[in-house]
């Protein structure tokens, strides 16, 4: 975050300057200058939590699109498509299809002719 300070500093200047002249119409100069004052600083700090969540939520967004540019400059395959052709040779790598053994592993709570029965008895009713 470039000219962090300065554009804090800009804010809090701002706020300290709308604060003092809209205070000054119904206060005594002393309690406007001290309002403004109270409005300089929380706009100060106000500001850097403000501006990095902006920063964050903006960065992704910029930095993938200049790569995306830089890719396609260079005649470089996409760094999208690349992340995406390796997790889909991923994916592939850890696929195993079930086997019969680990069928026969798997035993059924019921019977399936009680659960028929069961199903046949509460559709009855």
């Amino acid at each position: 975050m470039k000219g962090t300070l300065w554009i804090n500093s800009g804010l809090g200047i701002l706020a300290f300057v709308v604060t003092l002249a809209t205070a000054w119409a119904s206060n005594v100069w002393l309690v406007s200058l001290e309002r403004a004052g109270v409005a300089f600083i929380l706009f100060f700090l106000v500001a850097f939590p403000v501006r990095w969540i902006i920063s964050k939520v903006t960065q992704p967004l910029a930095l993938s699109t200049m790569e995306e540019e830089d890719a396609l400059q260079n005649g470089a395959a996409s760094p999208v498509r690349e992340t995406e052709d390796q997790q889909s040779e991923a994916s592939e790598e850890s696929f195993a299809p079930l086997a019969v053994s680990q069928m026969e592993r798997i035993r059924p709570i019921e019977d399936p002719t009680t659960v028929a029965e069961v199903v046949r008895r509460l559709t009855d009713e």
